[in-house]
């Protein structure tokens, strides 16, 4: 009994501490000059950087959502991968007639022809739910076997908690994802060149007349972060919209200054505060954060760090260790850190074993004026002495903070909890104790 109060009171610690979301980091804790952060009133965002795929805030970024027809980047995507801008799509009945009242749709006519780029400016500025459906017909040849190419995708970028079962993002039990793993989806989409020309288009598209069709057709974003828009926002590069009665008001959005890019989620939020919520995210990073790339520091990590986690201690005198970097590799870290006043140290090993076993690895710890600014993880390759060199690659790099008043609060938390407790236990002894001394038989 003990041991189950003891986990249920650390588990209300733990969402007590959770509830207020995270952050990268705060000014008070590293006094490198970041002004105060955002209030974030969204309860289920994440914002992510776009490359290396770091959350930088988060907040039940593995809850269970419906994304609405922010699922319509997953589908415009895969079309993307699998057509060419200029494939004729020929919509067939059962697609025109997949939509209900009050559904988003293109007034598509069945047997109507338009090109996979017209289709697809119908899908992400218009929202068309027949378009979706006609599109999943068009790639796979039904809309369930469409569903499958998009669940075999998300695993493959390691969206693990997503589900999906249609292409437009309608409601269906079995259709759902998480607000990190869309994150993941949308940083997949900014990677490619012709998604995110129709994701960012914020002028009036024109369809002209069709082989079904003698009327032209005007289409502007629904979005509203691109110029024009009521919430237009300077780095914004497009996004998408999305909402159900059963997802609430939902939220993609791209963004990019100079080399920093940055995606942003957030489901079932206000209709307005989601906005507001993005731009704060979007400016707080992209004004106060920059890119610092770490290949050359590859000679600044020595065998005696590594020897500091036993990393080494099976290896011979001939044993040549060469470490480097994954190419590109990068610290995201405030404007105020200067390149030239990083030092690092080997902080950690998974696996200190090595003998030409394959997984260990150790964290590499980069600091600035004594604050940690960035980890990064150094992998050792399965090598044989003598025969292949023995590398040391750092494959991702990772920015890693813990918020002080995060931890201060889950203590409180405890200590409330703990109190309540023992005064509940005193009071309920104190009752039997009466019982046991008043009562007659």
């Amino acid at each position: 009994m003990k041991i189950n109060r003891f986990f249920a009171i650390f588990t209300i610690a733990c969402i007590f501490v959770g509830i207020f979301g995270s952050t990268k980091v705060s000014a008070a804790e590293n006094n490198l000059g970041l002004p105060e952060f955002p209030v974030i009133e969204s309860q289920n965002i994440v914002l992510m950087d776009a490359d290396s795929k770091e959350v930088l805030f988060s907040r039940n970024q593995d809850t269970k959502a419906y994304p609405a027809s922010t699922t319509k980047l997953l589908t415009a995507l895969l079309v993307l991968e699998n057509c060419g801008l200029q494939d004729v799509v020929t919509y067939s009945e059962r697609a025109v007639n997949s939509i209900e009242y009050g559904d988003a749709n293109a007034s598509i006519s069945p047997g109507e022809e338009l090109t996979v780029e017209q289709s697809l400016h119908c899908l992400l500025l218009r929202s068309a739910n027949e378009v979706a459906f006609g599109l999943a017909e068009h790639v796979s040849g039904n809309t369930s076997s469409f569903a499958a190419l998009m669940n075999s995708k998300v695993v493959s970028i390691g969206a693990n908690n997503t589900h999906f079962t249609n292409a437009s993002g309608l409601t269906d039990e079995f259709h759902y994802t998480t607000s990190y793993d869309m994150a993941l989806i949308a940083s997949e989409c900014f990677n490619n060149k012709d998604l995110m020309k129709i994701a960012g288009y914020a002028g009036l598209y024109v369809i002209g007349p069709t082989n079904k069709s003698t009327f032209t057709r005007y289409y502007t974003p629904r979005y509203e972060m691109l110029e024009g828009g009521d919430y237009a926002y300077e780095y914004c590069c497009g996004g998408k919209t999305g909402y159900t009665d059963a997802a609430g008001n939902c939220l993609v959005s791209f963004a990019q200054k100079d080399d920093l890019r940055l995606v942003c989620v957030v489901f079932n939020g206000g209709a307005t505060s989601r906005y507001y919520d993005t731009e704060a995210l979007f400016d707080y990073y992209l004004n106060n954060y920059k890119k610092i790339s770490i290949d050359e520091y590859d000679n600044q990590i020595t065998n005696s760090d590594l020897d500091l986690l036993n990393l080494t201690k099976d290896l011979s005198n001939n044993d040549n260790i060469t470490l480097s970097f994954k190419e590109g590799a990068y610290l995201l870290v405030p404007n105020e850190v200067k390149k030239e006043g990083l030092t690092t140290i080997a902080t950690y090993s998974d696996s200190p074993g090595y003998s030409g076993e394959e997984g260990g690895f150790a964290c590499i710890s980069f600091f600035y004026e004594n604050t940690n600014v960035g980890n990064a993880t150094v992998f050792i390759e399965h090598t044989l002495s003598n025969i292949y060199e023995n590398h040391l690659v750092i494959e991702r790099t990772d920015y890693f903070f813990i918020n002080i008043w995060y931890i201060l609060g889950g203590i409180i938390a405890v200590a409330g909890i703990v109190t309540i407790i023992i005064v509940l236990n005193r009071k309920k002894w104190r009752y039997s104790n009466y019982i046991s001394k008043n009562l007659r038989f």
